[in-house]
């Protein structure tokens, strides 16, 4: 048995007792960092999923091909709206306020139009223009692999390109609470 009265062993007990603090402090921490995730969660309607983003290319006004992939690198939040839905409209102006507030070099926002054509985008668009990357979605539809079947729809995807959550309906996105849960994601304030 080592001499626990000799400067090394007494080191060595010491290094060990550290360790099983910071073990402890970090464990905590990580508890209270998950409980406050869900906690987020719940109060801004984000169903996680945690599974990768479908490889879809979006087609812009002039009609060229955009790799959602493209974006990578940044957090994405890609937002399924339509020129004669009530809640989209409706939800577009906490959009644009939070994209405001936020750090460009960390997020970009991505609107997907689900209007047949351009003309009521383009409408839609001169009375109410959208500093966001604007697509409007046609065959192939985007729609089908993320899976959405009513609007407003928004999906928060990692710079790895995992979609993190799902968003169902309208609400309104410029809260402490929504930037603190894309804090958490990395996003940071302007």
């Amino acid at each position: 048995m080592p001499d626990l009265r000799s400067r090394p062993a007494q080191l060595f007990l010491v290094a060990v007792v550290l360790a099983a603090v910071a073990l402890v402090v970090v464990r905590q921490r990580q508890s209270s960092d998950f409980d406050r995730r869900l906690a987020l969660e719940s109060a801004v309607g984000a169903v996680p999923l945690y599974v990768e983003a479908p490889k879809v290319t979006l087609f812009d006004r002039q009609e060229r091909a955009v790799p959602l992939e493209s974006y990578r690198g940044k957090v994405v939040l890609v937002n399924f709206w339509a020129t004669w839905c009530g809640p989209c409209v409706a939800e577009m102006p906490s959009l644009i306020a939070l994209q405001q507030s936020l750090d460009p070099a960390d997020i970009v926002f991505v609107s997907i139009a689900e209007d047949d054509e351009w003309p009521p985008v383009d409408v839609y668009l001169r009375k109410n223009p959208l500093p966001f990357d604007v697509y409007r979605d046609r065959p192939p539809r985007v729609e089908e692999p993320f899976q959405t079947t009513s609007y407003p729809t928004t999906f928060l995807i990692d710079r790895d390109g995992q979609a993190v959550y799902r968003f169902n309906g309208g609400r309104n996105w410029n809260t402490a609470e929504v930037r603190e849960l894309l804090a958490l994601e990395g996003v940071d304030g302007k």
